[in-house]
């Protein structure tokens, strides 16, 4: 999860997209879904503001995050499970949301439910900044033209397969986020959509056959599909003659008014 978040810092170019402002005093900041709080932990470094600002991570389950009495002194953890309703201390307090890596959250094909929860938490002028893989657009590249891709084909075919915790075409919602940031009535909404840098596409295949190794590693014992998936990433070798799958990551924001 850390190794992702630093991918996709070198990848943006950003903690927080430049059009957010973060020059007032007080902020609030809120990351959802924080993992290992590796983003709050970045930004704490980075804002220019950093004793006067407050950086608050929800997560279910807070055992990937190092011990409070280890964090910094604005940073703050809480449990939380985003489907449950919004704890009244948190409503209306914070000048940025920031959410990430949401595939496997969202249910039913429909982050609408989701963004009406997490817009409750802004403040009047508040952003949410939202950032995710798109997989309808999964393309192999290759280094070499003589490159054999048939591991990667085979790989891309069980990434874009369903399972019970693997989202496959479920994630069309991404790519149309934007416009559902303006059906809930955001203003200056962006979308920013990057491809993957060459130079960063063998640590990206890393990630995405540890992404799916632990994916097989949840289903079933004996699931066919998790069988298969376990001995092609065990077998796979592409990735050192330069193959990899790559896809778009696009980050959305959003201004609540």
């Amino acid at each position: 999860m850390s190794i992702q978040h630093f991918l996709w810092t070198q990848e943006l170019g950003y903690l927080t997209h430049p059009n957010i402002p973060l020059e007032t005093k007080n902020l609030r900041i809120a990351d959802i879904g924080t993992g290992t709080g590796i983003w709050l932990l970045e930004l704490a470094k980075a804002l220019p503001l950093p004793s006067s600002v407050q950086l608050d991570g929800f997560d279910v389950d807070l055992s990937l995050t190092p011990p409070n009495s280890w964090l910094p002194a604005n940073v703050n953890m809480h449990k939380w499970d985003v489907y449950d309703d919004l704890p009244d201390e948190y409503l209306g307090r914070f000048d940025l949301v920031h959410v990430r890596f949401f595939l496997c959250v969202v249910r039913d094909s429909d982050p609408g439910v989701l963004l009406k929860r997490l817009l409750l938490m802004l403040k009047p002028g508040g952003y949410i900044q939202w950032t995710e893989q798109d997989l309808l657009t999964c393309t192999i590249a290759s280094a070499a033209s003589e490159n054999n891709v048939q591991q990667t084909e085979e790989l891309q075919k069980f990434a874009l397969s369903p399972t019970p915790y693997w989202p496959s075409t479920a994630t069309r919602w991404v790519a149309g986020l934007a416009r559902i940031f303006e059906e809930e009535g955001l203003q200056r909404v962006l979308e920013d959509r990057r491809k993957s840098q060459p130079s960063l596409l063998p640590y990206w295949q890393d990630v995405t056959l540890l992404a799916m190794e632990e994916i097989s590693n949840k289903l079933p014992n004996g699931a066919e599909v998790g069988v298969m998936i376990q001995k092609a990433v065990q077998e796979y070798e592409e990735s050192d003659r330069g193959v990899a799958i790559i896809s778009d990551r696009v980050t959305i924001i959003g201004m609540r008014t």
